[in-house]
């Protein structure tokens, strides 16, 4: 079962001719200590961000994309993890959950002062919300335009972000997938 905020904002994009699918991002390392288990890659189900990159050894614990549709065994756990940790933001795209995590990879790290480079930890509620706060240019909202919206909760709260930017929700966190 997906979020009630979630499945209205789905709802109302299908009322706009919109074909829709919602899919989580997971962080891997909090799955993994959560319940005990690592995600694995399976097709049409279960996606690693970091597959295909330089980083591929970190996929254990980087980001995941899951699709709640063909993946129902994991739902349970995502509901339980998304209230006891940061570690769950869905997200209302119109891709398949291969194109999606394809949208999401360019973002993973960003260039930082002296042309070094950083893992961008997006797929963490928090700081998708620190980077909502601060990014208001065109360029750097370029993330957010990778999904129609993202859904998550931040110290209790549901929020939802797009492209034009966030809207706060006032739904305490028992609203659970």
């Amino acid at each position: 079962m997906i979020t009630a905020s979630v499945k209205e904002q789905l709802r109302q994009y299908g009322e706009q001719r919109f074909s829709g699918n919602v899919l989580a991002l997971v962080d891997g390392i909090q799955y993994q200590q959560h319940t005990g288990q690592q995600l694995t890659p399976e097709n049409d189900r279960t996606v690693s961000l970091f597959a295909g990159t330089n980083d591929v050894a970190l996929a254990h614990a980087g980001p995941w994309l899951v699709d709640p549709k063909t993946a129902r065994d994991h739902l349970a756990d995502l509901r339980e993890l998304e209230q006891a940790r940061p570690g769950v933001i869905w997200l209302i795209s119109s891709e398949s959950l291969e194109r999606q995590a394809a949208k999401l990879r360019p973002h993973l790290t960003v260039r930082i002062p002296e042309g070094r480079s950083a893992v961008l930890r997006f797929w963490d509620p928090r700081v998708l919300h620190a980077l909502n706060a601060v990014c208001h240019g065109r360029s750097e909202r370029e993330l957010f335009r990778a999904a129609d919206a993202w859904h998550y909760l931040n110290e209790g709260r549901r929020f939802t972000i797009n492209d034009n930017g966030i809207d706060r929700r006032t739904m305490g966190a028992s609203e659970s997938p």
